[in-house]
This record gives structure tokens, sequence and C-alpha cells, in this order.
């Protein structure tokens, strides 16, 4: 192994030699424009200074023997879990790109699995059947380095299309395709979700979090997103594949702190997360964020949402897995969704826009200030089509009379409505995968669900370090 100080003399001076000339360009412009450019390249020194020592780090690694021989049986021993033998294959010249955009090359040692000489279980996977040891050990999957593959999947999940990622990611001196960019970020997906669905079914118990000893508030809504899904048949005129659209109903939740008032406090970071799964996947979800951040010992517990009915099914099953007496567990209906509805019974009743106002803002001054049962009475003293639609006010103000009581909700500084999780769905869903033209597939959509989510809550540094504990070589067998 070559001595680590001989590692960066050569490319240390020879950075010093062009950066002592871009140095002095830059000192005698004198326009806002050359100065521009100046810095522009000054920065873009430093980016090739750092691709230069990423790639002499990479390749003293790959030379030394020890590192190959650790990594190597780290290889194996991962293999070994799934039945599969490994056999080194020599060194190759592997392509890598750097977090400054750059590409280096690389010479490694490579590994296959051995085939099998009976029919496998298993076919080739995405990532193939090979795989760099010392490469995998440091991260590096899909020819990128763990930096420049989360920049590029946070950009791509933030930005409002691929094209304005790739722009942004211009910007900043990663001049990277298309193709290159959505493989990337669908490594780190891939990566993301096999952990969170590892997390779920291992958290059993709640442990003591940053929720413990709070007043926590959790919501979920649902939003729209449109899947495509591949179908047989010839491709169509210029190769194009056949494809059927549906909408699918993705459910997001939002868990916040709010203080003895009812107001949020930002001092703790929200808790944004979502799957296209159906309402027990979601509940599954958020149980688990809610035992891993301490929220059965949360001083109260309120869960806040429409009147969907498969919400509040579910609501009494959360409070008994986390063990919350029912004193400290609160079930809230959003608001302004029962507004909205009296708002359209109050237009089926024939009055003057004068009488349905009157009405309707009795009925609104009723609901933060009455026994919620002055509000039922005056629901079904309305008048009706037919006996079935004044069944289903019965029904619904009878099942839900306890998740109406705003009056005293309002008193204890409970939150009443859900606009939390709207604007989460606003802002995860709608302003990125929802758009005229947009389809995805089901799992591309919700491994973006996923990380959008966690960047619009800030907690993108707890996604990443979840992210590389889980980035490696996932095994194939080979057909003998």
């Amino acid at each position: 192994m070559e001595p680590f100080e001989a590692l960066f003399d050569e490319a240390v001076e020879a950075f010093r030699r062009r950066l002592t000339l871009a140095v002095k360009a830059m000192h005698e412009v004198r326009t806002a424009e050359a100065f521009c450019a100046a810095e522009r390249e000054v920065v873009g020194l430093a980016r090739d200074l750092a691709a230069d020592m990423t790639q002499r780090v990479l390749q003293n690694l790959s030379d030394d023997d020890s590192v190959r021989t650790w990594a190597l049986a780290r290889i194996r021993a991962v293999a070994a879990k799934r039945g599969i033998e490994v056999r080194g294959a020599g060194d190759r010249d592997t392509p890598v790109r750097t977090l400054g955009g750059q590409v280096v090359s690389v010479k490694t040692a490579y590994a296959v699995a051995k085939p099998r000489s009976v029919e496998p279980l298993e076919i080739r996977g995405d990532q193939g059947t090979g795989v760099y040891p010392v490469l995998d050990l440091l991260g590096i999957v899909g020819r990128s380095t763990p930096a420049l593959r989360l920049l590029v999947s946070r950009t791509v999940v933030e930005a409002n299309s691929v094209t304005s990622a790739r722009d942004l990611l211009a910007a900043s001196g990663v001049d990277i395709d298309h193709k290159a960019a959505l493989r990337l970020t669908y490594v780190a997906t891939e990566d993301a979700l096999r952990a969170r669905k590892s997390a779920v079914d291992s958290v059993k118990h709640g442990i003591r979090g940053e929720l413990s000893g709070r007043r926590v508030i959790a919501t979920v809504d649902g939003g729209r997103v449109l899947l495509r899904h591949r179908v047989a048949g010839r491709p169509r005129k210029g190769g194009r594949k056949r494809f059927i659209t549906e909408w699918r109903e993705p459910k997001v939740l939002t868990i916040y702190v709010v203080d003895a008032h009812g107001k949020r406090d930002r001092t703790v970071a929200s808790v944004i997360d979502g799957t296209l799964g159906d309402a027990n996947d979601v509940f599954a979800l958020m149980r688990y964020h809610l035992l891993r951040l301490g929220a059965h010992e949360a001083t109260e517990l309120a869960l806040v949402g429409d009147g969907a009915p498969w919400i509040w099914a579910r609501a009494e099953a959360l409070r008994a897995h986390l063990k919350l007496p029912p004193e400290r567990f609160h079930q809230v209906i959003d608001y302004f969704h029962v507004v909205e509805r009296l708002g359209e019974l109050a237009a089926l009743q024939g009055w003057s826009d004068d009488e349905r106002n009157l009405w309707l803002g009795q009925q609104k001054r009723a609901l933060k200030t009455c026994p919620i049962e002055v509000v039922e009475q005056a629901v079904l003293a309305l008048r009706y089509a037919d006996d079935e639609a004044r069944g289903r006010e019965v029904e619904f103000w009878s099942r839900n009379r306890d998740r109406l009581r705003y009056a005293p909700a309002l008193a204890a500084g409970i939150p009443i409505g859900s606009g939390a999780v709207e604007s989460s769905v606003r802002r995860v869903i709608n302003l990125r995968m929802k758009g005229a033209s947009i389809a995805w597939t089901e799992r591309h959509a919700e491994g973006v669900l996923h990380l959008r989510a966690y960047a619009k809550s800030s907690r993108w540094p707890e996604l990443e370090r979840t992210i590389l504990r889980h980035t490696g070589w996932r095994p194939t067998q080979r057909q003998a």
C-alpha cells in the first residue's frame, strides 16, 4: 500500500499550479460577469481535486491485500446467508462517478456467484450476479459514490421533474444524463423501502424518543396518483410498449407536536411518510413511527382525520398497541370536513342564500361552543329526499358523536383541523407526483413518495443514515 502522504502530494502540487493561475485571473477581473465565471473556475478546480483524490484513495484501497481479503470475506458471508457461493474473478477496470460529477476509473477486484448445477430458485436480479467487493464495502453501487447517489436522489424527488433536477445539478457542476439520474434515484428508493419494511416488521415495542413527554398529533389522509401497468401484446408502432393506467389513492401520514395551547412546536421536526398500500399498511406505518419516536410515552396523543370510516375503524387498535390509557388518547374528525358536510345539507333545503348562510353560521358557532347534540338535532330536523338519506346522517352523527366534541377539544388545546396532513399531501404528492401525463409504476411511486416525504419534513439526514446502513450488493444466483 502506498504511503498515505504520497497519495496526495502529486495531486496537490498540480492543483496548486492550476489554482495559482485561476486566482491570478480572478484578481484581474473588473465586472460581475467575469467575476462569476472566475469563481466558478476556482470551484471547478476544487471539484477536480476532490475527484482526483477520491480516485487515488479508491485505487489505493483496491490494491491493499488486507482490504481486498476483508471485503471478499464480507461478500461471501452475505452470499452464504442465501446459500450462494462466491468466487473471485480477477481485477477489472470500472468507472465510478464522484460527488463532483466527474467519472474516474478504478481497477479493482471482481467476484461472481458460482452457477448452480441444478435449476435455480431465483433468476438474475437487477444488479446481476457480480460485485466489486472493495467498492461495495464503501457503498459504491450503480457505479456511483454514495454521496453522489444521495445528492441526485434528493434533487430528483424535490424538483418538479427530472429535467429540472438535472438543471439544478448541472448548475452545481454535476452533469448527469436523464437515465442515470433516474437509475441512481431508484437505487436509493429500493434501499430506503427495504430498510423501512424491515424496521416496520421488527419494531414491536416503543422506545424513548423525541415524542416522549410531548403532546402529539397524528393525522392521515389520502391523495391521488396515476399508475401505469404493462399489458401483454405486441408493441405499438414505433416500439412503444402497451400500458394501461389507473388512479390510486396513496395514503399520507403526518405526526407533529403541539404546546399546551395547541400551537405547533417547531423545535420538533414533523414526521411525514406515506404508502400506496391499504389502510392497514398506513396504520402499520403510523404505529411504527409513533413507537420508534416514543409516542407511547406521550402526555397526550390525538388522532385527527376526515370522516372516512377506514380511519376510525383502526383508531382503537392503534391506542391499544401504544398502550395508552383512553384519557390520553383523543379522536377528532376534522372540523372543516364537518362544515363542508353541513354546507352540502343546507344547499339541498331550497333556501335563499341569506337563509342558507344564516343557518350555516349558527351551526358553525354551535360546533365550537355547544354540546354536539345541539348541532345533531338541527341536522336531523332538516328535510331529506328519502329515509335513506336521513338514515345516513343519523348513522354519521351517532357513530362519530364523541369525535365531534370541538368545544372541550379547543379548551384542552387539541387541534380540530387536519390541515397539516392536507398540506403534506399537497407538497409531497400534488406538486411532484400528480399532473397531466404523469404516470408512475407502483414500485417507483412508492419509493419517490417515501423519499420526498422525508425531504419535505426536514428529516433527510435521518433517511440518509438509514439508506447507507442498507446499501450493498444483493446476491442472486446464475443459472448453470
